[in-house]
């Protein structure tokens, strides 16, 4: 090894045996660098479709419908849609609306949203009946039988749209204290080809059974029970105690 391999600080130029090891060793760590942010972007799942326009106040008037959790029945250009109604933060609505059903309601809120499914965060103190003549009425109940389906409870509030992702292990605690506070669950599962579908998780009666899913957040698990369909709404009519918890 000659002298001139050796590198003195105080030089204005490293030897050029050096200098090559180290152009190729720089970018060479450089390049894997970038090989493996691109490769780390490649595998994170891409962002859940929902949207929360927070901030965006909208005016709505509808048909409140109590059951299976309340909505408001809206007029939209491919007719009646039901949107649920939730109140700020992480609560449900039915204290705001109780006593309503079947009334025509004029409201403010921010919409959640994901493909179809749409939702109103309200503004609790805009809510107010209006006297209009409306054939805007709820639906009757259509039972489409007995049915056992695999999937995820999740809170509907941050699952249509207000967290990303709003659902799986991640999104366990936040979901508890929502279903906690009244937030309407649902499971999400898929239909036979496939395809994602929502139903809104009730007791057998119809009635909220928000804290006996609890334990059940966030996790596979199998569900017995009869589907209703309310217009554009699924709800799951389910004894919580036949809810069986599948290994993940």
């Amino acid at each position: 090894m000659s002298d001139s391999d050796f590198y003195i600080g105080y030089k204005s130029k490293a030897p050029p045996h050096l200098a090559r090891f180290l152009r190729f060793a720089v970018g060479s760590l450089l390049f894997g660098g970038l090989v493996l942010a691109i490769a780390l972007a490649a595998l994170q799942k891409p962002f859940d479709p929902g949207e929360f326009e927070y901030g965006v106040i909208r005016d709505f008037e509808g048909v409140l419908v109590e059951s299976p959790a309340p909505t408001l029945l809206v007029t939209r250009e491919s007719g009646l849609s039901p949107f649920l109604l939730v109140a700020p933060g992480k609560f449900g609505d039915a204290h705001l609306v109780a006593g309503m059903n079947g009334r025509t309601l004029h409201v403010q809120g921010t919409l959640i949203h994901r493909d179809d499914e749409v939702m109103i965060e309200l503004v609790p103190d805009s809510i107010r009946e209006v006297a209009t003549v409306t054939d805007r009425q709820p639906s009757n109940a259509i039972d489409l039988g007995e049915h056992t389906l695999v999937g995820e409870i999740v809170d509907s509030k941050c699952y249509l749209g207000v967290m990303k992702p709003g659902r799986e292990k991640t999104h366990r605690a936040c979901a508890v204290r929502c279903i906690s506070g009244g937030i309407p669950p649902i499971l999400r599962t898929t239909n036979r080809d496939g395809l994602p579908i929502h139903l809104l998780l009730v007791g057998t009666d119809g009635s909220p059974i928000n804290r006996q899913l609890l334990e059940f957040v966030a996790e596979p698990v199998e569900i017995s029970g009869t589907i209703q369909r309310h217009g554009d709404q699924l709800a799951f009519l389910v004894d919580p105690g036949s809810i069986r918890r599948l290994r993940g």
